[in-house]
């Protein structure tokens, strides 16, 4: 299940401050998330033509989305601008990479069959850096250049220049964005996706995105230096942080780092309505930690993961890897007025220094300016780094896989090279891709001559293949 305790995963930790010191302004830029103000999601966006009342018309969960998806012809325009800012999210001041002067980025919306467009402008400089936009698992059927990653579906984006992506929301369900450049979107560059659709458990309040990350102090650069060293020491992030936002102890620094530090920056803060239930849609958009989520006193049913509609079950905690995105129902049916959300990077599968965040969740009129008094599930970390168990994850909608035409076995390695780099490997292959020759540009232009190290197969002309990834590693 998981673990929401200490940093020494011996005893349950109750946190008792909420911050506050620092405007959201300094902490998060444009963002609202994590505030009170924050927007309630709707059922779907009705500016648009609504066949039998809503836009996916009589197609419903049990629809084979992998073959069908509604044609709305509505187009959802986004325009995003990437540029340097200087913020402090838990309250140590650090150079970042903003979207739209917001970290997190702002939420794309979209119904199931719209086509999305962002048009993206790269101001990133002083330094000047390239970028791209992934768009986390979205089909892009008949698209595969809109899907954002330098060196293998295009180039990247050249600072002083502009790019407009358009795709189809094919699925339906919570997603996220973010930058596929490098390691780039550890300085901030990442956003939620929200993609309406049918559903199969009625709920009253869709709180929205719940976006939980790891965060570091240093530039991703300097990190990715400091990781391809040869013989380099495990890197630890620095805090952990719900929706752009913690508190930090600032006593922790060492002597010789002078950098700017506000202890109790300010934690998010939502508002639960009591007796009705609540949507929320966990992101892990972290960069290493495998996180732990759980509601004091609150049972959660969860009812998606990954953009697949699951058959509702109960847990006390929710794993999610990186990556990860899992729909839960939350009734607010506590005696508190108050209580803690959390979420813990396991010390078992992750490098952390304060591997727990937390949130504040306040029941209608509450004081909030009052810390909640509730006490964290007992829920010991099994030390698995697994998810759930595959029994409890039933798809909603049951779909056979082709027979594959064709099969590969793949692992997945964490090695040291000669030169003592520690490096992952893939099907024996660490991957060295060319971000100014693109394999996808590449075989659009008859070029089928791949170097070694961009690990490309080819399958020929195989309709269904299966790819088994067999994990020789002792993390996630």
């Amino acid at each position: 299940m998981g673990a929401l305790l200490s940093k020494g995963n011996s005893a349950p930790y109750t946190p008792t401050h909420l911050g506050g010191v620092l405007s959201q302004g300094r902490t998060n830029g444009n963002s609202l998330l994590g505030t009170l103000g924050a927007p309630l999601l709707p059922n779907f966006l009705n500016e648009n033509p609504l066949p039998n009342g809503c836009p996916w018309s009589l197609l419903d969960p049990t629809t084979d989305y992998y073959r069908s998806y509604p044609r709305t012809g509505v187009i959802r325009s986004y325009d995003f601008t990437l540029s340097r800012g200087r913020l402090a999210p838990d309250g140590y001041e650090r150079d970042t990479i903003l979207i739209n002067g917001a970290f997190p980025g702002p939420l794309i919306e979209a119904n199931w069959g719209d086509t999305i467009q962002v048009t993206l402008h790269n101001n990133i400089t002083d330094p000047s850096e390239g970028t791209a936009l992934h768009w986390h698992g979205f089909l892009q059927h008949d698209k595969p250049w809109e899907d954002g990653v330098p060196a293998v579906s295009q180039c990247p984006i050249p600072p002083g220049r502009s790019f407009t992506y358009s795709f189809e929301a094919e699925l339906y369900g919570s997603t996220w964005y973010h930058s596929h450049y490098s390691a780039q979107y550890a300085a901030g560059i990442f956003g939620a996706i929200v993609i309406y659709g049918p559903t199969t458990e009625e709920y009253d309040v869709d709180v929205g995105p719940i976006l939980l990350s790891d965060w570091y102090h240093r530039d991703y650069f300097d990190l990715v230096k400091e990781t391809l060293k040869p013989n380099s020491r495990p890197i630890l992030s620095d805090n952990n942080m719900i929706n752009g936002k913690a508190n930090f102890d600032c006593s922790t620094l060492p002597p010789d780092d002078k950098t700017p530090c506000h202890r109790n920056a300010g934690i998010a803060k939502f508002r639960f309505q009591r007796g009705k239930t609540h949507r929320l849609r966990l992101i892990n958009a972290g960069s290493e930690g495998l996180q732990r989520f759980s509601i004091d006193g609150h049972t959660m049913t969860v009812i998606a993961n990954d953009f697949v509609t699951v058959e509702p079950y109960d847990t006390n905690v929710v794993t999610l890897g990186i990556g990860q995105r899992t729909d839960v129902l939350v009734k607010a049916c506590g005696e508190l007025d108050a209580y803690w959300m959390r979420s813990n990077i396991s010390d078992r599968c992750s490098l952390a220094r304060d591997p727990l965040a937390y949130a504040a969740i306040y029941y209608d009129d509450a004081d909030e300016s009052q810390a909640p008094r509730s006490q964290a599930w007992h829920a010991p970390d099994p030390g698995t780094c697994a998810n759930d168990d595959l029994r409890l994850t039933k798809p909603y909608m049951k779909r056979r896989p082709m027979e594959p035409d064709l099969t590969y076995d793949m692992e997945v390695k964490l090695f040291r090279n000669a030169s003592g780099i520690t490096l992952w490997s893939l099907d024996g292959v660490d991957y060295r891709g060319n971000y100014n020759s693109p394999t996808l540009l590449l075989s659009a232009l008859g070029n089928h001559t791949f170097a070694k190290e961009w690990n490309v197969k080819n399958t020929g002309e195989a309709r269904s293949v299966r790819v088994v990834v067999i994990n020789d590693t002792p993390v996630a």
